[in-house]
């Protein structure tokens, strides 16, 4: 999860302000989907710290970045279950597919054992909580 997210990261940052503007549907643009990223890893990230969700700002495109590394270290200082870090980081492959056009590394994908969907499928509302009472 951590070196999918810091890859991805790196990417990012030597983008230009036209790239992050091109098209990235159904989420608007590329910039537009870089931030749904940064709010599904804020919201998994408070979900495991027992927090409350809360709003990631939009920031300026050349900002994302950024704000992508900053909420991927905050989960990954959450601790995610095993189950969990390993859809996080298929999740990143989805999207750095949809953004970088490239596809992803198929022994990663092995290791994963997390086959990739034709939408993400993973956020924080669309499933029970790893840590709710009782698990």
């Amino acid at each position: 999860m951590r070196r999918e997210s810091r890859s991805l990261v790196q990417r990012l940052r030597l983008w230009t302000p036209a790239r992050y503007a091109a098209d990235a549907p159904p989420h608007g643009t590329r910039g537009d989907l870089v931030h749904h990223l940064v709010q599904d890893l804020a919201d998994l990230a408070a979900q495991a710290e027992g927090q409350p969700r809360r709003e990631v700002p939009r920031l300026d495109d050349l900002g994302l970045a950024d704000q992508l590394a900053v909420n991927s270290d905050d989960l990954v200082r959450a601790d995610p279950p095993a189950e969990l870090a390993r859809a996080v980081t298929a999740h990143l492959l989805l999207h750095r597919q949809d953004l970088l056009d490239e596809p992803p590394p198929p022994g990663l994908l092995a290791r994963l054992g997390t086959p990739l969907a034709g939408s993400c499928g993973l956020h924080a509302g669309d499933r029970p909580s790893p840590y709710a009472a009782g698990d």
